[in-house]
């Protein structure tokens, strides 16, 4: 039958194309839910805000806010005895909140367990809307308002002097699942 050969090829052509396509489109998909961001707890005065982050959307946002969605996470600053100030998260509206999963006493070592170790997580542990103070080499997972999880890996923080007030701000990685498990594969 002629052109069959032909149809086999365009029916190849097009399957590959398909494939590939999907391929492409996983990989954004992994990259929209992963990512390192630098989270600030700098009150903005002339909006009467600081910029969290909503993972379901990938992107900053400013809280508070003037409706719905609001920010997963926010960074706040926790004033100690001495007077000094020290990074935490918040999570508003949310019931549920954080899990300290792991603090390690070096980079190499909270990376490797984030990375490599922490590819599920307990859902029956207890979370809460706000963390204890948050310092660098900690992992976190977030268990969202929509009971989506995060885990959180807390690379770097720092106070910054202000003039209007230091603020502190946390360099984090994230791994968000958007199907509501707390399974986070490679």
């Amino acid at each position: 039958m002629p052109g069959t050969g032909l149809k086999k090829a365009v029916f190849s052509l097009l399957a590959f194309f398909i494939l590939f396509t999907f391929l492409i489109s996983c990989e954004k998909e992994n990259e929209l839910y992963r990512g390192e961001i630098w989270l600030s707890s700098q009150f903005d005065f002339q909006d009467a805000s600081v910029m969290g982050f909503n993972f379901e959307l990938g992107s900053g946002m400013e809280y508070p806010s003037p409706g719905e969605p609001l920010p997963d996470i926010v960074v706040d600053q926790f004033r100690r005895i001495d007077g000094s100030i020290k990074p935490g998260f918040s999570s508003p509206a949310n019931p549920n909140g954080f899990s300290l999963a792991g603090e390690f006493d070096n980079l190499k070592s909270s990376e490797e367990f984030y990375k490599n170790e922490l590819t599920s997580y307990d859902t029956t542990v207890t979370f809460s809307p706000s963390s204890d103070t948050v310092e660098k080499f900690q992992v976190w997972v977030l268990k969202t308002t929509l009971n989506k999880y995060v885990k959180l890996h807390v690379r770097q923080t720092r106070i910054i002097p202000d003039p209007n007030g230091e603020h502190a701000e946390v360099l984090i990685d994230y791994y968000f699942q958007p199907n509501g498990s707390a399974r986070f594969p490679d």
